[in-house]
């Protein structure tokens, strides 16, 4: 037998392998195994996400910043079409598609698209998506389809969808042939993602010591209810930095039902007694639970004020987490810092709030929610803070009913930061943008003088199920004299007819920012509000009454007679709103001076009162707009093909006309 011959008969063996698995012969023509790890192109890629819950939809992407592209790479499981979106909504309305796969034959084909609304999508006039490779996997255990795309970040195409710093709603379908056709609801859906985001730094947790706090209990079966628990911390012998935070949320009932947390540091502001002398019995180790955090405090009965006494002994903030939120770490020359070089074996204690949401009222739910520190003895170049700048949470803080977009702002005064920082600034690395379910649009601005430097931070997009710590692409220096103004745009339609609060339920609202810096400096809370007595004149109301609750007290009106009765019952269903009124209201809270504070919280400080509003400037920080000047460059469509397919061709012909 001819050495041509034996290799026709392997090729034959060879074939009729790809008969049964497509995916083994691809292995065996390229000398991969990748029938071992169907996964293993995307999970190459510098930022990847699963889609979905079942693992069917995996996606990577790269960006090169300096050619302006971002290129794609999905797995997905099925043999049909596969269609990715970018959405203003997470919604097919607006979105731009590509929609790619593999035919019989081993050819591909792609089409970029948008969607006017929930049909078939209209194919773009000018193809602004590359397809650059197309494979399927046919296998015994596994079948799926792979695909690598790119396009431009920013295509400055009225059809397409550009792609900025904030968040980026996904979309995805699968179909089960390749004829575009109508997918069920169990073959596509949505995921918020940061595209173009910086990756959190990289940190080696097996170099560091976990510390975990949890909570297992029956979840209250209030609409809302912010739940305080106490816990040990390790002891330390000298001054360590905490380099990461994970939250804890093991299951979907967590995942549903865990609002937020913020984590406390708790000290003694008043005299040198160990905090733990007042804690310790308090501690979740010990049997206690905790209780509601924002009990009204009875002077008739000083013996149930108990929380209260013992969450006044925790107030500074150490990490702040909101639904949707992953793994925080710590660039590598910054920590948190716990413990005090000069001690040895001192106790610490730390305060966990957790926002419990539970609109259904659902009784008898039980989970374990918490969260995680990481820390080291190897100590760091800086010390790393939190800062909090927003609109202070109260009924100045009201959106009017029926309105799609109604902007509230909180500053944090150049008066504070003239004050409070270093000569040489703070560098902020990581922020989280801050709001609940009628939040739309979020910003957060930086004044220096008369000129408005680019934003600190943004989310154009907002999404209440995704809110990040996030890493920012470079650090962003604040100088004393800097001023700060974030600015938060809801849309209260959803919420059919009712007014919006600044208070603690999701349904309510909260503007608030929070940003990690270095070095850490003695100031927690930047903020203001627009006076709230001014807020209820604007609204004709002349005569009213605070009502305790746990939480933050309710607002009852008493004159004028016609509103008589609870604030967001009589604004919704008493109060007469017109357009006119909405844009005047909207716009005394906006551009009126607020009430300004700025404090500490460590040490129990007075917060510093003053009026503050925006500076004085003459010149508007805009971005870059990079279509004004543009071209669009012709694009051909992608010509990617099965990689099997042609070299299969070729060898059958050689092999015949032997």
């Amino acid at each position: 037998m001819s050495n041509f011959t034996l290799f026709c008969s392997i090729f034959s063996v060879f074939l009729i392998l790809a008969k049964f698995d497509q995916t083994l012969a691809t292995s065996l023509l390229r000398g991969r195994q990748d029938n071992q790890d169907p996964l293993r192109y995307v999970r190459t890629t510098s930022n990847w996400e699963q889609l979905d819950h079942e693992g069917r939809v995996l996606l990577g992407w790269t960006v090169n910043t300096d050619e302006g592209t971002i290129t794609f790479e999905v797995e997905a499981e099925t043999h049909g079409y596969v269609g990715i979106g970018i959405s203003p909504t997470g919604s097919m309305t607006g979105a731009d598609i590509f929609i790619a796969g593999v035919h019989d034959n081993g050819s591909s084909y792609s089409s970029d698209n948008y969607a006017t609304g929930f049909s078939k999508p209209i194919q773009d006039t000018h193809s602004d998506w590359v397809l650059h490779e197309a494979r399927e996997f046919k296998g015994l255990l596994y079948n799926r389809t792979y695909l690598k795309f790119s396009r431009l970040l920013n295509t400055c195409d009225d059809q397409d969808y550009p792609i900025g710093m904030d968040t980026t709603r996904l979309i995805w379908a699968l179909g089960t042939s390749d004829e575009i056709e109508y997918h069920t609801s169990s073959s596509r859906g949505t995921k918020s993602v940061n595209l173009l985001g910086a990756p959190m730094p990289e940190v080696d947790l097996t170099k560091t010591t976990e510390w975990k706090m949890t909570l297992d209990m029956e979840m209250p079966q209030n609409d809302t209810s912010y739940w305080c628990s106490f816990h040990k911390g390790p002891q330390l012998a000298g001054k360590h930095h905490i380099v990461a935070f994970d939250a804890f949320v093991p299951t979907l009932s967590a995942l549903a039902h865990t609002h937020h947390f913020v984590l406390y540091n708790c000290y003694n502001p008043l005299n040198s007694t160990p905090v733990g002398d007042y804690l310790r019995n308090y501690t979740v180790d010990t049997g206690f639970k905790g209780d509601h955090c924002y009990v009204p405090y009875d002077q008739d009965a000083p013996a149930d004020n108990q929380m209260a006494f013992l969450t006044f002994f925790c107030q500074e903030y150490l990490y702040v987490w909101a639904k949707g939120g992953k793994k925080m770490t710590f660039p590598p020359n910054t920590g948190y810092p716990i413990g005090e070089e000069e001690e040895t074996d001192r106790e610490y204690f730390y305060m966990l709030e957790v926002h419990y949401d539970n609109p259904d009222e659902i009784a008898g739910l039980r989970f374990e929610t918490g969260v995680s520190f990481y820390y080291t003895n190897e100590i760091r170049e800086h010390d790393a803070g939190l800062l909090m700048v927003g609109h202070q949470v109260n009924q100045a803080l009201t959106v009017p009913p029926n309105t799609t977009s109604f902007v509230t702002v909180g500053h944090c005064a150049s008066s504070c930061t003239q004050e409070k920082l270093p000569q040489d600034g703070i560098k902020v690395f990581n922020s989280l943008l801050h709001s609940h379910l009628s939040g739309r649009k979020l910003k957060l601005r930086h004044f220096r003088g008369t000129e408005e430097l680019p934003w600190l931070d943004y989310d154009d997009h907002y999404d209440f199920d995704f809110q990040q710590n996030k890493h920012l692409n470079s650090e962003i220096v604040v100088f004393p004299g800097d001023h700060m103004t974030y600015e938060c745009t809801y849309d209260s339609s959803w919420r059919k007819g009712q007014v919006v609060i600044g208070d603690l339920s999701t349904r309510d609202e909260m503007c608030e920012a929070f940003m990690w810096y270095y070095p850490k400096i003695n100031v927690d809370i930047c903020s203001s509000s627009y006076n709230v007595e001014q807020s209820l004149a604007d609204l004709g109301i002349t005569n009213y009454t605070y009502v305790d609750k746990v939480g933050q007290p309710d607002i009852y009106i008493i004159e004028p007679a016609n509103l008589r009765g609870d604030y967001e019952d009589s604004l919704a269903n008493k109060f007469v709103w017109t357009e006119e009124f909405k844009r005047e209201m909207e716009n005394k809270r906006r551009n009126s001076l607020h009430d300004g504070q700025c404090f500490g919280l460590k040490d129990m400080e007075a917060p510093a009162e003053f009026r503050v509003g925006y500076p004085e400037i003459s010149k508007i920080y805009e971005p870059e707009d990079i279509c004004q000047s543009y071209v669009p460059p012709t694009t051909p469509s992608g010509t990617g093909r099965n990689t099997i397919f042609y070299p299969t061709i070729i060898l059958l012909l050689i092999c015949g006309l032997s």
